[in-house]
């Protein structure tokens, strides 16, 4: 068999018409479960609009969502101060 070659599979009718309710059945739980997750899903996404429309009011973000104010410190800064030397 060559690369472009497909193998071919000897299924019966019987086969095939299981093959095809399974498929089918597959399909109408995954698309229940779906429906069953979206209003979770459109929950979440409207807590996530809210917080950012929150950080903008703030102050804390811009229209593109970046930080407005500049850290305190370069991020290589440790809050503790610099390294201790070793004696």
């Amino acid at each position: 068999m060559t690369v472009h070659e497909r193998p071919t599979a000897d299924l019966t009718d019987e086969q095939r018409e299981q093959l095809l309710r399974n498929v089918a059945e597959l399909h109408t739980a995954l698309a229940r479960y779906v429906e069953a997750l979206r209003p979770q899903l459109e929950a979440i996404g409207r807590a996530f609009a809210d917080l950012g429309q929150q950080l903008h009011a703030a102050g804390l973000i811009d229209a593109g969502g970046n930080p407005t104010a500049r850290p305190d410190r370069p991020a290589w800064q440790s809050p503790y101060g610099p390294p201790q030397r070793r004696r």
